[in-house]
């Protein structure tokens, strides 16, 4: 059974998402598995922080955030496939979190509610073509993106970040944002099974959200973060 689209652009299509995780109901980490990642996101969120998870798919990395003590959870994907798969497994042991089916190119969402906005692997998959609709879109998500985070707010990007994304991100995030940068190897995948080895890296890229001040430049810091530390 193969899972795989027949072009690039269907990444961006609901129908193929609503076929995929009919297909699939079981957890598909793109990007790392939570455990590769919780250092970071840990560094840049408190408990008590208003998370919002784009394109969250049937990804755990939501539940996992949960059963460590993040529970105001909002999680948005396109697909009420797996919207509903997500709220039936969830209702009972994680109360308190959120999915709703929505198109975070217009989301319903109040200006300014959001301490984070999470999003993994889903630029990369909004993204996955550079003509001038695609562009137009991405700036669309990014808007709204920036739309719903409060002001010192983090947008947390895991990306492979190719020369196009890394080119996208570099030039909307440049003013009134402070950007850093952490790359991540994801060890253990080939004994995992997933074939990816560890020889794959991700980055996420912090941008946090920044008064604007007149002809001030905005800073930017760039940050490694070994790959061999984990969450304790």
């Amino acid at each position: 059974m193969s899972l795989l689209p027949r072009s690039h652009g269907e990444f961006q299509n609901k129908d193929y998402w609503d076929s995929f995780f009919s297909k699939r109901s079981s957890p598909f980490e793109w990007y790392g598995e939570y455990q590769d990642l919780c250092h970071i996101l840990h560094k840049y969120m408190k408990p008590a922080a208003k998370i919002l998870v784009v394109g969250c798919g049937n990804s755990k990395l939501s539940e996992d955030l949960y059963d460590v003590g993040f529970h105001s959870i909002e999680n948005i994907d396109i697909s009420a496939v797996v919207i509903k798969q997500m709220l039936a497994k969830n209702r009972q042991k994680r109360p308190e979190m959120k999915f709703t089916k929505m198109d975070m190119l217009d989301m319903s969402f109040a200006d300014g509610v959001f301490d984070c906005v999470v999003d993994k692997g889903t630029l990369d998959a909004v993204f996955s073509k550079g003509d001038e609709e695609t562009v137009v879109k991405v700036q669309k998500m990014f808007d709204e993106v920036a739309r719903v985070m409060r002001n010192a707010g983090r947008y947390m990007v895991v990306t492979l970040a190719q020369e196009h994304i890394l080119k996208i991100l570099l030039q909307y995030f440049e003013d009134g944002w402070l950007v850093r940068v952490h790359k991540v190897l994801l060890g253990d995948r080939e004994e995992a099974g997933s074939g990816l080895g560890s020889f794959l890296p991700v980055f996420v890229f912090v941008f946090t959200k920044m008064l604007r001040v007149e002809g001030r430049p905005a800073m930017k810091v760039f940050e490694y973060v070994d790959e061999g530390e984990k969450c304790v």
